[in-house]
């Protein structure tokens, strides 16, 4: 059933890709039969495709850097013999390199048309998935350690740098590659362009990125839709992440956070129908046991940190030493409803570089899409995308854009293909101009064991068919605490990030905190879900595996969100103890006794 839903998304993700418009280029003049990676290449519809792929008997996979066979494909331009810039594309969690295969030139993201616009393609499927070695007919020699390794940047994002390395050695591909991926292929994208001109070892040693026969390559530029820049926090907040200013790695892991209960379950169940190494056979892989250490539950102790630290080291951007410069130029394609992967994600990749004063170009789009509630407008596809792909070929070409942008369009609940008109800023922080404060003094109890739970369940978009302009209802729920601002007087864009803090006084163990922002319509009854967000809270005077009573103060940010509030409309706060299977529900009891909350909503 979890392969089923997750075939859906996969689905979804791949219906993505014909919406991408490119601008036209010239392909080379001269008429040449080349064979990337020995692959024969035959006339296909206005380009020249050299498939590989498996078959028992015809085995045209490729063997990467330590023998893994990929299945991969390569489109080139209809005539000349290259070298040809070159873009590698990368597919979602368990898709593979079919997702971007098209049979037409039809001006859009696509192996025809970026080939028949003079771009060499690279698409293959990563190690683990597919034919490259993630069915059991595809195991041949060589595949023993071709299992999945969860996007580690030495080696599922080293077999892209060797797979367009053998392409300049073959001189097909100029040294400055591209690349463009969703979601799993986003995130992976995302470690490219932090790489930049290195490639790590499985040592975790860095070496200058060269073509296996000694070309010095980079990456010239990445379009990364959907990524992760922390896969640790990505699963597992915390509450310390801020979108609007740089927090160091370590606060994204300690103290352990809160596991996101349904996308775990959805995504470790994808890869089980893969191939996984068997547990404990590799610690560097292992999965399974990660998986297991988190599900076990509250205490946390230095296993479960161990197994968060290595997701943050080799499976994340923000791992990766930032190279001299920074990064290489990157557009960020994040959704303000993404529940798996939101735009606190790009925001991350952003404020490390503005912290560390990178030089790298930067063009963020943010917009309702991506994984969990989007709506997914074609029309805002189509404008976000469009504009990505432009960022990276003109990166490609030694053109990229200077500074660093945002581009953000709104979440909405109108009918139409596209949501709104764009805001653009140098910054998020930079597209607001206003703010909303709600707070109380008030007397409130948050319990573990507080709220609907029929209530909670609705709102699981990793499994649920849940959507961001659901309307709920207002009924009053125990053990929560609600804050309720007055009706507004005129139409209000919240834009950003809003920041909650409360205090007051702990009694349990074990706690987390949600809030949830809502959009409470003038009747007072119903209401729809503006952002969401969880903090671990921490007393420090309490024991941490044990019950206490300690006063708390904490704070958090909700996921960040462009949507406009009709006149007359209300913003409410609500904080809660759990919200599973969104969060996993702690094993701990407690109850919160606030004597002070406030969320401040920054506005335009």
């Amino acid at each position: 059933m979890v392969i089923r839903r997750f075939g859906v998304l996969a689905i979804a993700l791949a219906m993505l890709i014909p919406l991408l418009t490119l601008p036209a280029s010239d392909a080379g003049a001269e008429t040449s039969t080349p064979a990337p990676f020995g692959l024969s290449c035959h006339p296909a519809h206005g380009f020249r495709l050299c498939p590989g792929g498996f078959a028992p008997g015809a085995d045209l996979r490729v063997k990467s850097f330590d023998g893994v066979p990929l299945d991969t494909s390569v489109a080139l331009p209809p005539t000349g013999a290259g070298p040809f810039p070159t873009i590698v594309l990368l597919h979602g969690l368990g898709g593979s390199k079919s997702d971007w295969m098209a049979s037409s030139p039809d001006g859009k993201l696509d192996d025809a048309t970026l080939a028949a616009k003079g771009y060499a393609v690279v698409m293959y499927t990563a190690r683990g998935f597919g034919d490259s070695c993630g069915v059991p007919a595809s195991r041949t020699a060589g595949c023993a350690s071709g299992y999945i390794r969860l996007a580690d940047q030495r080696y599922e994002v080293r077999d892209t740098q060797f797979l367009t390395g053998t392409l300049v050695d073959e001189h097909l591909a100029l040294p400055g590659i591209g690349a463009a991926g969703i979601s799993y292929g986003g995130g992976q994208s995302l470690e490219l362009a932090t790489l930049k001109n290195r490639i790590e070892l499985p040592s975790g040693r860095f070496i200058p990125f060269t073509s296996p026969m000694g070309t010095p390559m980079h990456v010239a530029g990445v379009f990364a839709m959907w990524p992760w820049e922390d896969l640790a926090t990505s699963l597992t907040p915390n509450g310390r992440l801020s979108s609007t200013s740089y927090t160091r790695p370590s606060s994204d892991i300690i103290p352990p956070g809160v596991e996101k209960e349904a996308w775990i379950d959805l995504l470790y169940g994808v890869n089980q129908s893969f191939y996984l190494p068997p547990v404990g056979a590799d610690p560097q892989a292992d999965q399974t046991t990660w998986t297991k250490i988190i599900r076990n539950g509250e205490p946390y102790g230095a296993d479960a940190i161990g197994a968060l630290r290595y997701l943050q080291r080799y499976h994340s951007a923000l791992g990766i030493p930032l190279p001299a410069g920074g990064p290489a130029p990157t557009a960020l394609q994040s959704g303000w409803t993404d529940t798996l992967f939101p735009v606190s994600e790009g925001q991350h990749f952003i404020l490390r570089n503005a912290a560390a004063h990178a030089s790298t170009p930067e063009l963020a789009l943010y917009a309702d899409i991506g994984h969990g509630w989007a709506t997914g407008r074609s029309g805002d596809l189509s404008f976000t995308v469009s504009r990505g792909i432009s960022f990276l070929l003109a990166a490609i070409n030694g053109h990229p854009q200077v500074g660093r942008s945002v581009v953000a369009l709104p979440v909405s609940c109108a009918p139409g293909t596209s949501s709104g008109h764009a805001l653009t800023a140098p910054t998020m922080a930079k597209l607001s101009t206003h703010s909303i404060v709600l707070s109380t003094k008030q007397a409130g109890t948050v319990s573990s064991s507080g709220g609907d739970p029929g209530f909670a369940a609705s709102l699981n978009s990793a499994y649920s068919s849940a959507k961001v302009c659901d309307s709920h209802p207002t009924t009053a729920e125990s053990g929560v605490v609600d804050v309720m601002g007055s009706a507004l007087k005129a139409a209000t864009t919240v834009v950003g990030a809003a920041s909650i803090s409360v205090s007051g006084t702990l009694h349990g163990s074990y706690p987390e905190l949600v809030g949830l922002l809502y959009d409470v319509n003038s009747a007072g009854s119903s209401r729809q879900v503006v952002s969401l967000g969880i903090v671990r809270p921490v007393a420090r005077s309490c024991p941490s595996v044990s019950a206490c009573t300690a006063a708390l103060t904490t704070s958090f940010q909700l996921n960040p969100v462009e949507r406009s509030i009709a006149a007359g409309h209300h913003l409410e706060l609500e904080l809660r103890g759990s919200l599973p299977p969104t969060w996993r529900p702690s094993d701990g009891s407690f109850t919160m006794s606030f004597t002070n909350a406030k969320v401040t909503i920054p506005t335009r």
